[in-house]
């Protein structure tokens, strides 16, 4: 019966650090809150875009390489008016970069692209952090470890007082 005991403990245990832990940390990781655009290409392959910065206006000069398994496959130059073009793309997923802004990309070939594609991608240069229901890094990081211990060092406390006083029905 001491035995049963003990393995309940641990259970609970377990339970109350299962809840406590965010779901971050199990995760290993960020999880990436950029979703995958849909975007159809033009004939020929052509890809249309335009950047413009934070405020609105072209970012004229930048440079937008996108890639496709880890490699190059293209590069452009945003012209004076913001916009830039890039041709011979296949069909695919890609990752399109413009200074520190990313993008993953989903082209689809004329005529093939689900509805919500659109025939123009507009990439924003050097956007600020949007974090939706929250304001920017004003919360704690859930993955930091001492916050991570911390809350670990609660369960224990707590998983320890519930075990505790869980009566042991053999005495």
């Amino acid at each position: 019966m001491k035995l049963l005991a003990q393995v309940r403990r641990c259970m609970i245990l377990g339970a109350t650090i299962g809840l406590l832990m965010p779901q971050m940390t199990i995760a290993g990781g960020r999880i990436p809150n950029t979703p995958i655009r849909d975007v159809a290409l033009q004939q020929g392959g052509t890809l249309h875009g335009s950047l413009i910065s934070a405020q609105g206006r072209g970012a004229a000069g930048e440079t937008i390489s996108m890639t496709a398994n880890g490699e190059l496959v293209a590069r452009a130059i945003v012209g004076s008016d913001g916009k830039f073009v890039v041709t011979g793309l296949q069909p695919g997923v890609y990752s399109i970069f413009a200074g520190e802004t990313q993008r993953a990309l989903r082209l689809w070939s004329d005529g093939a692209a689900p509805p919500s594609a659109t025939s123009e991608l507009r990439l924003v240069s050097h956007q600020s952090r949007v974090v939706r229901g929250m304001h920017g890094d004003h919360l704690p990081q859930w993955d930091h470890p001492i916050l991570v211990g911390g809350l670990l060092a609660v369960a224990g406390v707590i998983g320890g007082i519930i075990g505790y006083n869980i009566k042991d029905d053999a005495s």
